[in-house]
């Protein structure tokens, strides 16, 4: 396939491609209509599994990336939320910025790009998944289709990381200035489980709601609807396949950014307890995650990409225990656990803006 060719038949049957890069995998995908299904496949495999790059393309790439570097660096937002995962981050894991530097960039070969391909891109490293409307047509084709001419079984690259490394997060409290921005930032980190543990993830992200989703959510009510000390306030479960974070990003004038600090740790001592909590309140928050997960799995693209994650990391159930992850939460004695994350030792950031 030609440089630009791809894309270019793609669209003549009606569908669009993209892909994305995250710490731990890639995904490349097409949404195509059903009756296009065998030619698109044939297409996206043959382009992911055996390209042809020739030396001009790679360097034209490089510089795209190059120019993404710049963008990304002229974002202060973006910039000072990875100078924050840098400092968390013990291990480079999820420490360094998925793009790399421009100097990472510049000394990359053709070999280089040739050689991770031929490592990373086996049958023991990748999964295929499709969704839609599927015919039985459709799982013929899949059946029928052969990729044992460009995928080669090796040593799986994806067991040797889950059993070799694990992603350390360090505690700690850092001050910086960081003219760039409009409003100073508080940043906190606490270590989390990986991916590999759904049922704490998912107690997690009820945690997270009872924090900051919503005005009456403890964060938010006290420090956004009554006092107006904060522009935003919100908490992320931020999760990858060897560890993860549960963080706290609070934005506002730097001479409230002490007293916002010492708020949020006296609402996180308050949650601590677990008798603080009201049985609505959880029941609310476990309602607004079971929503996010309904809501955001109704597209074919989020369907595949959803559970093409979960069986090329090896989760098989995830997603059909989420209704026992949930009522197992509902009871306050269990959820004392997630809520005890808390109490860890933690990361703390914070970012005067000098204005």
């Amino acid at each position: 396939i030609m440089p630009g060719e791809f894309d270019h038949k793609i669209e003549s049957l009606g569908g669009v491609s993209n892909a994305s890069t995250g710490y731990d995998d890639a995904h490349y995908y097409v949404l195509i209509p059903p009756n296009n299904f065998k030619e698109s496949l044939a297409l996206l495999t043959n382009i992911v599994l055996s390209p042809e790059i020739n030396i001009d393309e790679f360097n034209r790439e490089k510089r795209v990336v190059i120019d993404e570097i710049k963008q990304q660096n002229d974002q202060p937002d973006e910039k000072l939320f990875n100078y924050f995962l840098s400092r968390v981050w013990i291990s480079d894991n999820y420490g360094k910025s998925i793009l790399g530097t421009e100097k990472n960039i510049q000394s990359l070969e053709k070999n280089d790009l040739d050689k991770f391909h031929k490592n990373q891109y086996n049958k023991d490293n990748i999964c295929i998944a499709i969704a839609g409307n599927l015919s039985n047509d459709t799982y013929k084709v899949f059946q029928e289709t052969d990729f044992s001419y460009s995928l080669q079984s090796r040593d799986s690259q994806i067991k040797d990381n889950k059993k070799n490394l694990n992603a350390i997060a360090r505690s700690g409290r850092e001050e910086i200035n960081f003219e760039e921005i409009e409003f100073s930032r508080i940043f906190m980190g606490w270590s989390i489980p990986s991916l590999n543990k759904p049922k704490i993830i998912v107690g997690l992200e009820i945690l997270a709601s009872i924090l900051s989703v919503g005005r009456s959510s403890r964060l938010v009510k006290v420090l956004k609807e009554e006092t107006d000390l904060v522009e935003s306030i919100y908490v992320d479960v931020n999760t990858g396949e060897l560890g993860g974070l549960l963080i706290i990003e609070a934005c506002c004038e730097e001479k409230n950014l002490n007293f916002v600090e010492k708020q949020i740790n006296e609402i996180i001592s308050q949650v601590l307890n677990i008798n603080s909590i009201s049985s609505s309140e959880l029941k609310k928050a476990i309602n607004i995650v079971k929503s996010n997960y309904i809501f955001n799995l109704e597209t074919s693209t989020q369907l595949s990409s959803f559970f093409g994650n979960e069986l090329l990391w090896g989760r098989r159930n995830s997603i059909q225990n989420l209704e026992n992850y949930l009522d197992y939460w509902n009871d306050l004695n269990n959820f004392k656990e997630i809520v005890n994350y808390l109490s860890n030792d933690k990361f703390t950031l914070l970012a005067y803006s000098g204005k």
